[in-house]
């Protein structure tokens, strides 16, 4: 470790000691938060703090020196779990430590998608799916949620992909099987529990698919979705859920590959007008993370556009399990776009500051 690492290392410990301290008076706010975040960033290369934005797929079931190696020298933001990275609990427990450990400056998140019912990537969880919880009441979703998290913190995972804030509504809906109902104010109230319940549980919880995945048949890990909703309707329905969530103080929300035509021509995972509608109509302050860029949803994109377009939209994560052309070629692309001007340093920074702000509130219970 160099000694700019050790400092930063010093300084991310110090203020997680910092954010445990102040559990006890209730939560650690953003703003408390980010002031650690931008102290710790001075002792940051450029290209560390470049690498924080990106989340990749896990590879396997356990550690090989040769994944170990790249996790050391990448130092990315966070990693996920898909069902092929899921192996017996006594190895799934082990391989997450490992992930944790690989960066000893700033660890990064461990992430999965279990919403329960047909998106389970980990057996015995002992809540059930979306549907299900539809019909019960707020307080029994927030409790299950809650037991959720803390059987997902059991292993050691940082993030829940999770909740679903989509209105499936009517049964040929892609989101059918896995929205919380066909009532906007209905999905709002389970929404904003789960959110709850998870915090309680400790771990995060991040509202998908905004601005909405619950009109369209089409199925966006194949195609793109292409939704026709006037914006004082979409006001008025499918924001209500995230609006929900961000009351609730969700930390993240995460873009889905939909093709809103009345609001812009891109794809909402990688639109500087979905990032405005998240940030000014809804107020929200938290971390905006792309759905998986490497979906068929963006099959008609090249890579690295789509990373220039996710950074000109101003997103702060971007969630690229497996990219054909390799973490480093990412990373290097970003560097590119801030030394040819393209993206401002310090945007960069305030986007990265978010990500270690949260990383401080929730590791101030783990680290010491």
């Amino acid at each position: 470790m160099t000694i700019r690492e050790e400092m930063t290392r010093r300084r991310f410990l110090a203020g997680a000691a910092a954010m445990t301290g102040s559990i006890a008076l209730g939560r650690p706010s953003m703003a408390s938060a980010r002031m650690m975040a931008r102290d710790i960033l001075k002792t940051m290369p450029l290209r560390d703090r470049v690498a924080q934005m990106f989340f990749f797929e896990a590879r396997g079931t356990f550690m090989t020196t040769g994944y170990s190696a790249d996790l050391a020298r990448v130092m990315p933001g966070g990693i996920l779990f898909v069902a092929d990275n899921i192996g017996t609990a006594p190895a799934l427990t082990s391989f997450i430590n490992g992930i944790h450990s690989s960066n000893a400056v700033i660890p990064p998140l461990i992430c999965v998608d279990q919403e329960g019912g047909p998106v389970t990537r980990l057996a015995g969880d002992p809540a059930p799916g979306a549907v299900q919880m539809g019909a019960l009441s707020n307080s029994d979703v927030r409790t299950l949620n809650k037991e959720r998290a803390a059987f997902l913190a059991a292993y050691g995972f940082d993030v829940n992909f999770a909740p679903v804030a989509d209105v499936a509504y009517d049964a040929s809906s892609t989101m059918a099987a896995r929205s919380f109902g066909n009532n906007p104010k209905t999905v709002a109230e389970k929404v904003s529990a789960t959110v709850k319940g998870s915090r309680a549980g400790g771990v995060i919880g991040a509202a998908k698919h905004f601005p909405g995945h619950g009109r369209t048949q089409v199925d966006s890990h194949k195609l793109i979705p292409e939704i026709d909703v006037p914006w004082d309707e979409w006001l008025k329905t499918d924001a209500i859920p995230f609006e929900s969530a961000i009351k609730a103080d969700v930390d993240m929300v995460m873009l889905g590959h939909l093709r809103y035509d009345r609001i812009d021509y891109k794809p909402m995972s990688i639109s500087k007008v979905a990032v405005r509608a998240l940030r000014k109509d809804l107020g929200f302050n938290g971390v905006i993370v792309t759905d998986d860029l490497g979906m068929g949803a963006l099959d008609d994109w090249k890579p690295l556009d789509i990373i220039s377009q996710a950074v000109d939209a101003g997103i702060d994560v971007m969630l690229y399990g497996s990219p054909p052309v390799g973490w480093d070629a990412l990373i290097d692309h970003v560097m590119g776009m801030i030394g040819n001007g393209l993206v401002d340093r310090q945007d960069i920074n305030g986007r990265v500051e978010k990500i270690v702000a949260l990383k401080l509130r929730h590791f101030g219970d783990r680290i010491s």
